[in-house]
Protein backbone atom coordinates (compact mmCIF):
# COMPACT_ATOMS: atom_id res chain seq x y z
CA UNK A 1 0.00 0.00 0.00
CA UNK A 2 0.99 3.92 -0.88
CA UNK A 3 0.39 6.69 1.47
CA UNK A 4 0.32 10.20 0.21
CA UNK A 5 -0.03 13.05 2.15
CA UNK A 6 -0.76 16.57 0.74
CA UNK A 7 -0.83 20.20 1.72
CA UNK A 8 -0.75 23.44 1.46
CA UNK A 9 1.25 26.07 3.61
CA UNK A 10 2.04 29.75 3.80
CA UNK A 11 4.13 29.83 7.03
CA UNK A 12 4.84 26.36 7.27
CA UNK A 13 3.22 25.03 10.18
CA UNK A 14 0.77 22.92 7.88
CA UNK A 15 4.43 21.93 6.52
CA UNK A 16 5.44 21.02 9.90
CA UNK A 17 2.43 18.73 10.94
CA UNK A 18 2.30 16.96 7.27
CA UNK A 19 6.01 15.71 7.94
CA UNK A 20 5.27 14.65 10.91
CA UNK A 21 2.40 12.27 9.95
CA UNK A 22 4.15 11.60 6.67
CA UNK A 23 6.88 10.40 8.79
CA UNK A 24 4.87 7.87 10.59
CA UNK A 25 3.29 6.58 8.29
CA UNK A 26 6.81 6.06 6.09
CA UNK A 27 7.72 3.65 8.96
CA UNK A 28 5.21 1.26 7.99
CA UNK A 29 3.86 1.98 4.36
CA UNK A 30 5.76 3.49 1.14
CA UNK A 31 4.77 7.35 1.35
CA UNK A 32 5.22 10.71 -0.23
CA UNK A 33 4.80 13.59 1.47
CA UNK A 34 3.45 16.58 -1.44
CA UNK A 35 2.36 20.18 -2.26
CA UNK A 36 -1.22 20.15 -3.41
CA UNK A 37 0.17 22.48 -6.42
CA UNK A 38 2.70 19.11 -7.05
CA UNK A 39 0.14 16.66 -6.86
CA UNK A 40 -1.09 14.47 -9.58
CA UNK A 41 -4.43 13.13 -10.52
CA UNK A 42 -2.30 10.07 -11.18
CA UNK A 43 -0.27 10.10 -7.56
CA UNK A 44 -4.20 10.89 -5.80
CA UNK A 45 -5.37 7.94 -7.83
CA UNK A 46 -2.23 5.27 -7.02
CA UNK A 47 -2.60 5.25 -3.33
CA UNK A 48 -4.39 3.17 -0.94
CA UNK A 49 -4.43 5.95 2.39
CA UNK A 50 -4.66 9.94 1.13
CA UNK A 51 -3.99 12.41 3.94
CA UNK A 52 -5.26 15.89 2.84
CA UNK A 53 -4.47 18.87 4.94
CA UNK A 54 -4.89 22.65 5.16
CA UNK A 55 -4.17 25.74 6.89
CA UNK A 56 -8.02 27.04 7.43
CA UNK A 57 -8.40 30.77 5.55
CA UNK A 58 -11.68 32.38 5.95
CA UNK A 59 -13.57 28.79 7.18
CA UNK A 60 -12.01 26.80 4.08
CA UNK A 61 -9.52 25.42 2.76
CA UNK A 62 -6.86 26.91 0.40
CA UNK A 63 -7.45 27.65 -3.51
CA UNK A 64 -4.74 24.96 -4.20
CA UNK A 65 -6.34 22.12 -1.85
CA UNK A 66 -9.80 22.67 -2.82
CA UNK A 67 -8.61 22.39 -7.11
CA UNK A 68 -6.90 19.17 -6.22
CA UNK A 69 -9.61 17.50 -5.32
CA UNK A 70 -12.49 19.02 -7.56
CA UNK A 71 -13.69 16.63 -10.11
CA UNK A 72 -11.73 13.73 -8.57
CA UNK A 73 -12.80 9.96 -8.75
CA UNK A 74 -11.30 8.74 -5.24
CA UNK A 75 -12.87 5.00 -4.90
CA UNK A 76 -11.64 3.00 -3.22
CA UNK A 77 -8.80 5.26 -1.66
CA UNK A 78 -8.99 5.41 2.26
CA UNK A 79 -8.75 9.23 3.36
CA UNK A 80 -8.52 11.83 6.27
CA UNK A 81 -8.24 15.34 6.50
CA UNK A 82 -6.28 17.58 9.28
CA UNK A 83 -6.19 21.49 8.93
CA UNK A 84 -4.03 24.08 10.88
CA UNK A 85 -6.15 26.69 12.95
CA UNK A 86 -6.57 29.19 15.62
CA UNK A 87 -7.48 28.19 19.05
CA UNK A 88 -11.21 30.01 19.10
CA UNK A 89 -11.14 30.19 23.49
CA UNK A 90 -7.68 31.93 22.80
CA UNK A 91 -9.09 34.74 19.94
CA UNK A 92 -8.94 38.34 21.09
CA UNK A 93 -11.82 38.71 18.82
CA UNK A 94 -15.61 38.40 19.96
CA UNK A 95 -16.85 38.60 16.07
CA UNK A 96 -14.63 36.01 15.15
CA UNK A 97 -15.67 33.56 18.33
CA UNK A 98 -18.82 34.06 17.37
CA UNK A 99 -18.74 33.57 14.10
CA UNK A 100 -17.14 30.68 14.62
CA UNK A 101 -19.32 29.46 17.21
CA UNK A 102 -22.48 29.82 14.49
CA UNK A 103 -20.09 27.91 11.67
CA UNK A 104 -19.78 24.85 14.08
CA UNK A 105 -17.59 22.22 12.13
CA UNK A 106 -17.89 24.53 9.02
CA UNK A 107 -15.79 27.29 10.86
CA UNK A 108 -12.99 24.97 10.07
CA UNK A 109 -11.08 23.45 6.83
CA UNK A 110 -10.43 19.52 7.90
CA UNK A 111 -14.51 18.82 7.74
CA UNK A 112 -14.44 20.71 4.54
CA UNK A 113 -12.02 18.49 2.94
CA UNK A 114 -13.37 15.57 4.49
CA UNK A 115 -16.52 16.37 2.85
CA UNK A 116 -14.83 17.14 -0.45
CA UNK A 117 -12.99 13.25 0.06
CA UNK A 118 -16.42 11.83 0.52
CA UNK A 119 -18.23 13.27 -2.51
CA UNK A 120 -15.30 12.25 -4.33
CA UNK A 121 -15.63 8.75 -3.56
CA UNK A 122 -13.21 7.91 -0.94
CA UNK A 123 -13.55 6.35 2.83
CA UNK A 124 -13.17 9.11 5.21
CA UNK A 125 -11.26 6.99 7.87
CA UNK A 126 -10.93 9.07 10.65
CA UNK A 127 -12.35 12.48 11.83
CA UNK A 128 -11.14 15.74 10.54
CA UNK A 129 -8.40 17.05 13.17
CA UNK A 130 -6.97 19.82 13.82
CA UNK A 131 -3.76 21.20 14.71
CA UNK A 132 -3.54 25.03 16.79
CA UNK A 133 -1.15 27.71 15.27
CA UNK A 134 -0.60 30.47 18.25
CA UNK A 135 -0.72 33.09 15.61
CA UNK A 136 -1.53 33.51 11.80
CA UNK A 137 2.20 33.04 11.41
CA UNK A 138 2.63 30.61 13.94
CA UNK A 139 4.01 29.15 15.88
CA UNK A 140 2.59 25.41 16.27
CA UNK A 141 1.39 25.81 19.94
CA UNK A 142 4.03 23.34 22.02
CA UNK A 143 2.68 19.44 21.43
CA UNK A 144 1.35 19.94 18.15
CA UNK A 145 3.78 17.86 16.21
CA UNK A 146 3.51 15.18 18.89
CA UNK A 147 -0.59 15.13 18.46
CA UNK A 148 -0.05 14.84 14.67
CA UNK A 149 2.48 12.12 14.90
CA UNK A 150 -0.35 10.45 17.28
CA UNK A 151 -3.07 10.81 14.64
CA UNK A 152 -0.67 9.57 11.55
CA UNK A 153 -0.68 6.32 13.84
CA UNK A 154 -3.85 6.15 14.15
CA UNK A 155 -4.21 6.27 10.63
CA UNK A 156 -2.21 3.14 10.28
CA UNK A 157 -4.92 1.24 12.13
CA UNK A 158 -7.10 1.80 9.65
CA UNK A 159 -4.86 0.30 6.90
Amino acid sequence: MKALVVYDSQYGNTERIAQAIGAVLAARVETRVARAADATADSLADCGLLVVGSPTQSFHATKPVDALLKGRSLRGVRAAAFDTRFDMAAVDSRMLRLAARVAGDNAYAAPRIAAQLAEAGAEVVAEPEGFIVTDTEGPLRAGELERAAAWGMSLLATI
